[in-house]
């Protein structure tokens, strides 16, 4: 299904004859980014109250490098076009060494932002190219190319979590050190296996584009990850109308640019297109699930933090093998554009298995559903991610390849914001209600929330059983809240299933009657 692969300037034959190699270091530059946002999503509560972070700088620490990738990501992208993707690739993994030693040693908020931030722009490129690169180095051979990619990136992102765990324990500094030893063994193995590969054609450079871009970015993802508490405030809507008003700008202008940073009439290639709205889909999957599950299990089961993780192991296991399973279905002949809709058909029926969930739901049901929608989850991506690949003219695979986890990225972040408005506002309206039919006056429910918050039981709770009623009320509460959550987004992941479909389909009659 590849269009007419066209040679890339290589290293000499030495190289370019170990593949395997090749990608091997491709993927050890890609898993950076899997294995840092477990390290520092453990790490930072420590950090944070180390060195004294406020409630917003917390906040903003723990998003910094999320934001500096989104908003270098695309421009990462066109420097590796124009001056080459491997060079630019391993100047990007020395940024992962520079920006892990800078926050490990960091002995304030300000420096340790600025490691973040570095991070940030050393997953952009690292992340982004070493997917790009496979098409030099495995022409012929995409999809088992990405297959390995993707299993790889799993399987390892499982021991250097678990490694950048053991370290946290230590300390948290020990933990951020993680990624530099990854960021190092990337830059060596790809400056030794990986050839050389840039845009034959140094297209003109669009620093407005890039800025917008990036403006947009930012915008969305920081807008979006402020709106848990509501969307009505202004740390919210500022930055997601902004962000949103820069992303309509950008589009304007590259669609009338002539040599644009990013052609976005290539996403009028309904196979792209269709790459796109899956890509969008089991990314907010994933937010979804981690998030539902987390809280559910904590508040409703009495979960620890570490059985939370252990529990969701099955879905990591099974995307290793559904990312594998894709590359044996593409060598048998099966196309991708079949494993992208049966994929996401896997994922909207796994979150259906979660709607399901209540206060004694066994454990094996929640397997269920993630192991079916870890395993469907990279059978998508996967065999999406050869579009990205393969589409693209070979100037700009690097920019092109680079959209992909910068929209990832913007809707892994509307995925958690969605679910939690729609679980906290449901939560909210149910247990009012089924206080209310208790008889807890309004100023006793004020003190309700004091219950769960500090296990403060007032006076008028004690020595009845009024309080395991009111218990009672609010798992009741939270499940219904849960369930219709759940539910609303396994309808949403059914309609883009069918529009995915929908794009791939008529792409495919085109052809046919073509």
């Amino acid at each position: 299904m590849s269009t007419s692969p066209v040679a890339e300037p290589t290293t000499p034959d030495g190289i370019a004859r170990r593949p395997g190699a090749a990608i091997f270091a491709l993927t050890i530059a890609g898993v950076a980014q899997a294995a840092d946002v477990s390290i520092h999503n453990t790490a930072i509560a420590s950090a944070a109250a180390e060195l004294g972070m406020s409630a917003s700088q917390r906040s903003f620490a723990a998003s910094a490098a999320t934001l500096a990738m989104a908003a270098s990501i695309l421009t990462v992208g066109t420097i590796g076009d124009r001056h080459g993707r491997r060079l630019t690739l391993i100047w990007c993994a020395v940024a992962l060494v520079l920006g892990g030693v800078v926050t490990a040693a960091a002995g304030g908020y300000a420096v340790f932002v600025l490691g973040r931030v570095i991070t940030g722009v050393g997953l952009a490129g690292t992340l982004g190219l070493s997917m790009a690169l496979i098409r030099t180095v495995a022409p012929d051979r995409v999809p088992r190319a990405m297959s390995l990619y993707f299993t790889g990136q799993v399987g390892f992102a499982l021991p250097l979590t678990i490694l950048g765990g053991a370290l946290i324990n230590e300390s948290w500094r020990l933990g951020y050190l993680v990624l530099p030893v990854v960021g190092a063994a990337a830059a060596v193995l790809n400056k030794v296996y990986t050839p050389k590969s840039k845009a034959v054609h140094r297209r003109q450079s669009d620093p407005v584009g890039l800025v917008l871009v990036a403006v947009g970015l930012v915008g969305v993802i920081w807008g979006v990850s402020q709106a848990s508490g509501g969307w009505g405030t202004a740390r919210v809507l500022v930055p997601l109308l902004v962000g949103a008003a820069a992303l309509v700008a950008f589009l304007r202008w590259e669609m009338h640019h002539a040599e644009p940073a990013l052609p976005v009439r290539l996403f009028t290639d309904r196979r792209l297109a269709g790459a796109l709205s899956a890509d969008v889909s089991f990314n907010m999957w994933q937010a979804v699930m981690v998030l539902q599950l987390s809280l559910l299990w904590q508040y409703v089961y009495g979960f620890s933090p570490l059985e939370v993780t252990v529990g969701q192991l099955p879905a990591t296991i099974a995307m290793a093998v559904g990312a594998f399973a894709a590359g044996r279905f593409a060598a048998r002949g099966q196309r991708p554009q079949t494993l992208v809709v049966v994929g996401l058909a896997g994922v909207a029926t796994a979150m259906y298995v979660f709607a399901i969930g209540g206060a004694s739901t066994p454990y094996w049901v929640f397997a269920v559903g993630l192991v079916l929608g870890g395993f469907s989850r990279m059978l998508t991506e996967t065999s999406a991610g050869e579009f990205f690949v393969e589409i693209p003219p070979p100037d700009l695979v690097g920019a092109t390849v680079a959209s992909k986890p910068a929209i990832g990225q913007a809707s892994f972040a509307l995925g958690l914001s969605l679910s939690s408005t729609l679980l906290y506002s449901g939560f909210g309206r149910g247990l009012g209600n089924r206080l209310d039919e208790l008889g807890v006056t309004p100023s006793q429910q004020a003190q309700v929330v004091g219950w769960f918050s500090d296990g403060t039981v007032p006076e008028w709770a004690k020595g009845n059983d009024l309080f395991d009623q009111v218990v009672g009320a609010a798992q009741e509460a939270y499940v219904h809240a849960y369930r219709t959550t759940t539910l609303t987004f396994a309808v949403f992941f059914t309609v883009m299933a069918v529009v995915t479909a929908t794009l791939l389909r008529g792409r495919t009659r085109a052809r046919a009657a073509g």
